[in-house]
């Protein structure tokens, strides 16, 4: 049942990230969205989820880095599991940005891997603007798998997208044993003057389960 409500939680993120960017992110195209506002912003809709269906929960911020840094990465806790939710902006999209997610994933397993339980749930949000680079280009098919259907959509856009030779869930699996159980992207902008797609931007969602 916790993964439907994550799933549910990511779709409904969606809207969310847009009124996030319209208050706060006027110029996000600079950027993307920092860890912290994305990672806190899908715990709220995670706690929002749950309270929808009658659990409770609590949300935390993960001991994870520097006591200058700001949170970036939470849990949210209720009775029926814990959503363990890891941020992270990639910035270039290249190895060196794609090994620091792994090594988020590394750092989280060391600092909360006795909390585990069975029922807990990590889910990894991620979000990046499409550049030309070769691995900006690349990071849509390294993380799902595939290239989407929408080729013609996203060339209208001036976005080439490429296949990658390295894949996210191979990269999982080699590192720690385990696969996404649910798997996604989304571009949740859209330009204000005809409501279409901001393919530029996109957000990446994995969700895993420590059995």
């Amino acid at each position: 049942m916790l993964l439907d409500l994550v799933i549910q939680s990511i779709n409904l993120f969606q809207e969310d990230c847009l009124k996030l960017c319209e208050h706060h992110y006027p110029t996000v195209h600079n950027q993307g969205i920092s860890e912290h506002h994305i990672g806190k912003a899908f715990s709220r809709r995670m706690q929002h989820t749950l309270l929808s269906f009658d659990h409770e929960s609590m949300i935390h911020p993960l001991d994870m880095l520097p006591l200058n840094e700001t949170a970036r990465h939470f849990r949210v806790s209720s009775e029926i599991g814990t959503v363990w939710v890891i941020s992270h902006h990639m910035v270039s999209a290249g190895k060196t940005c794609r090994k620091k997610l792994l090594l988020d994933v590394h750092l989280w397993l060391g600092e909360y891997g006795y909390a585990i339980q069975p029922n807990d749930l990590l889910i990894i949000v991620s979000d990046h603007w499409i550049s030309r680079s070769k691995h900006s280009r690349e990071l849509l098919h390294w993380w799902m798998g595939e290239l989407p259907d929408e080729i013609t959509e996203y060339s209208q856009q001036g976005i080439t997208l490429q296949e990658s030779d390295s894949q996210f869930s191979s990269a999982l699996n080699t590192n720690f044993g385990i696969t996404p159980c649910f798997i996604k992207f989304a571009h949740p902008l859209k330009r204000s003057n005809n409501q279409q797609l901001v393919r530029k931007y996109i957000q990446l969602y994995a969700v895993m389960q420590w059995v």
